[in-house]
């Protein structure tokens, strides 16, 4: 069976095929159902609301699926830089994307906050393939420093009763796996986390400390660019995201980046154009082309000059 972590480094590691200025648009990208989050975590600039927050338009969502498929989508992830769960539709999205868009693998990433069993039957029910709970500290203590009173034991309880509800209605999925932040404040305690959460996932990985765009410095512990999970980076040029994923956000723009948490990425309006134009957009082009050139001063005038730590 395929794991999270295949699909991770299938697009990660990019064909020399995507590898030009306009590749063909890609099989699987990213919506963002909500901008808004619950949690105010450290290592994420989400917390600093430096764009517009909002839940994305219904009409808009039903669109861009269906393009979407027609352009050859395969896989969606219905999350970008918010907690979708917030939302009380997801699981309607979720299988309007199965059922009416005709999409083959929806999954998404959850903090687990709001995966409670009602939550999780209403997706499980709803078609969802793959659940990821993003669990970026290894100890009670520190889960309730950073998100408050029992945070960290009811994200636990959220996955094993989701592990438990699977077994008993013999399911093979949503697939559920963990992901944590592998470098930095926390690193120690990986296998610990490992090993609690072993019993009830599919997968556990680990993704390096980014510096999201260059908005979160980390005490100049954290990773340049976007290298994919931290088992099997890839090297930060070019950026495997602006040739081989998109994402779109709540309020309908393509952006080149995932984090994007300021607009500084946004490429193209999709309220006014299509998935195929603004993929191809002169702009975007233009990005790739500074990537391939492999040219440092070429990057250090780009969009991307900060998350590569060039200024």
């Amino acid at each position: 069976m395929t794991t999270i972590m295949d699909r991770i480094d299938e697009h990660t590691h990019v064909p020399a095929e995507r590898l030009v200025e306009a590749p063909p648009f890609p099989s699987s990208i990213k919506i963002e159902i909500t901008s808004r989050c619950n949690f105010a975590c450290s290592y994420c600039a989400s917390k600093r609301q430096l764009r517009p927050q909002g839940d994305i338009d219904k009409a808009f969502l039903q669109r861009i699926l269906r393009e979407a498929k027609s352009v050859g989508v395969r896989e969606i992830g219905m999350f970008l830089l918010g907690e979708s769960l917030l939302v009380k539709e997801l699981p309607e999205y979720v299988r309007y994307a199965k059922e009416q868009a005709g999409i083959e693998y929806v999954f998404i990433t959850t903090n687990g906050s709001l995966a409670t069993p009602e939550r999780a039957t209403a997706l499980v029910d709803a078609g969802l393939d793959s659940l990821k709970f993003s669990i970026n500290a290894g100890s009670r203590g520190r889960y309730k420093e950073m998100h408050g009173v029992d945070a960290f034991d009811k994200v636990l309880a959220n996955i094993k009763w989701l592990y438990d509800f699977r077994k008993a209605r013999n399911l093979e999925k949503p697939r559920i796996s963990v992901s944590s932040i592998g470098m930095g404040k926390g690193f120690d305690e990986t296998d610990k986390l490992r090993e609690m959460v072993k019993p009830f996932v599919d997968d556990f990985y680990l993704l390096p400390l980014y510096n999201q765009g260059g908005h979160v410095g980390h005490g100049g512990a954290g990773i340049v660019g976007n290298p994919g999970r931290l088992e099997n980076m890839v090297p930060p040029t070019p950026c495997w995201t602006i040739f081989n994923s998109s994402r779109i956000t709540w309020n309908g723009r393509l952006t080149a980046c995932s984090f994007d948490h300021d607009t500084r990425f946004e490429i193209a309006d999709l309220n006014k154009v299509s998935l195929v134009e603004a993929w191809h957009n002169p702009k975007f082009v233009d990005l790739r082309k500074r990537h391939l050139s492999g040219d440092k001063e070429a990057l250090r005038t780009s969009l991307c000059a900060k998350c590569l730590g060039l200024v």
